[in-house]
């Protein structure tokens, strides 16, 4: 949608808000109320969901935007919207200059750079070096490290020598560069789980002595803020991370997914769907999870019928040489897709942990398999099914490749 069409719906939307919110602005009732002005003068209630719709219309607009979303945060824009609307409550008469002003901002804002950094827990740092994992990177911090200097803020005293994750992103503002540090953040950590089950990293995001928060700076401005929002949980195994685990993981080839291909892509989608199948504690949410990697690994974006069998031929080829090896992996692959259809397709919930497991272990050599082929194949995805279904067809053989 272009933008003078944007702003057109926009005014549109406000000005049947706008009707709701005069009608609803009851200062006598602020315990039932939805929003209120830091001045206190204006205090709306929503009483009804086709209010509550009419409240959300305006945020939905810039959100379906795909240029605005990439940028901003929906906390950021709603925030935005709700101190607008207080204001004209306060007078109407410039409804046409703010909506102007608040579409001429989302376009007109470009991206800044930002540094995101957070203390981790439940990992050891057992030598003084970087290992980077996808777009983030894990070290005992020191100053060096930072873009700022600790003299920058008062609040940035007992921050050094701790185990920490860190990454840049490009966002307009603050929420929506945690929103992506976050993100890089959970691909790093389920990166890590994949090649080593010992590993339990969780954010500590407490850098700041005896406070939960994140340090999130804006590198183009030059400034800090801090978000003060729990964003890990508290556990209590600790993995050491060191020189000779981080080489296993780079002779893998990990690096290759600091780089821009679909088949990074492909592994970071999927890394999202491993850590949730990991966390989860019902089998049948956790198949769910782990069928979900097999299919975004082992199909093409356009399959769309007999996923079962070309899912279960194609994982049974990547990970076996022969065609008696393969047989049962084929066969377990089957089931497992089947009773994931029985799942999503009849609402049927499952006990046999074993079978949620099993779907764990195949996603999980998959996703390996994916990840230390990449380089062969130069980031193709396509390429990488194509190999697969050409050695069924028996166009190509397998060629061994000696243990790392």
């Amino acid at each position: 949608m272009k933008k003078q069409e944007v702003e057109t719906q926009l005014k549109s939307k406000i000005i049947e808000l706008l009707i709701i919110l005069k009608k609803n602005n009851n200062t006598d009732s602020a315990g039932e109320s939805l929003f209120w002005s830091p001045n206190g003068d204006t205090i709306v209630k929503i009483m009804t969901n086709p209010e509550y719709e009419k409240f959300i219309a305006p945020e939905k607009l810039l959100l379906d935007q795909k240029e605005l979303s990439k940028k901003f945060s929906e906390k950021f824009i709603h925030e935005m919207l709700l101190d607008y609307y207080h204001k004209l409550l306060s007078d109407e008469s410039k409804m046409e200059e703010y909506v102007n002003k608040l579409v001429n901002f989302v376009y007109s804002n470009g991206l800044k750079d930002y540094f995101v950094v957070s203390e981790i827990e439940n990992i050891k740092i057992l030598e003084d070096n970087r290992y980077e994992f996808a777009d983030s990177t894990i070290k005992l911090l020191k100053e060096a490290d930072l873009p700022f200097k600790k003299d920058d803020s008062p609040l940035l005293d007992d921050i050094f020598n701790k185990p920490s994750i860190f990454t840049r992103v490009k966002a307009v503002e603050s929420e929506k560069a945690e929103e992506f540090a976050l993100h890089n953040f959970m691909i790093s950590f389920n990166l890590l789980r994949l090649y080593a089950s010992g590993f339990k990293p969780a954010l500590k995001g407490c850098l700041l002595s005896g406070n939960q928060k994140l340090i999130v700076y804006d590198e183009t401005d030059k400034s800090p803020s801090i978000n003060i929002s729990k964003v890990g949980d508290m556990r209590f195994n600790h993995a050491n991370l060191n020189n000779k685990i981080y080489n296993h993981f780079k002779n893998s080839g990990i690096d290759e997914l600091k780089k821009e291909s679909t088949i990074s892509k492909v592994v970071k989608e999927c890394l999202y769907w491993y850590g949730l199948g990991l966390d989860e504690k019902y089998p049948s949410a956790r198949l769910l999870n782990f069928v979900t990697i097999l299919e975004v690994a082992l199909k093409k974006g356009r399959e769309n019928t007999e996923l079962k069998r070309a899912v279960s031929e194609r994982g049974a080829i990547l990970l076996y040489e022969t065609f008696e090896d393969r047989k049962k992996p084929f066969k377990e692959l089957e089931e497992i897709y089947k009773t994931r259809s029985q799942v999503v397709h009849t609402g049927k919930l499952i006990e046999d942990k074993g079978l949620a497991s099993l779907a764990g272990g195949y996603a999980r050599a998959v996703l390996i398999k994916l990840i230390k082929q990449s380089k062969d194949l130069n980031g193709n995805f396509e390429d990488f099914i194509i190999n697969l279904d050409d050695i069924k067809l028996g166009k190509i053989e397998i060629q061994k490749v000696a243990p790392a």
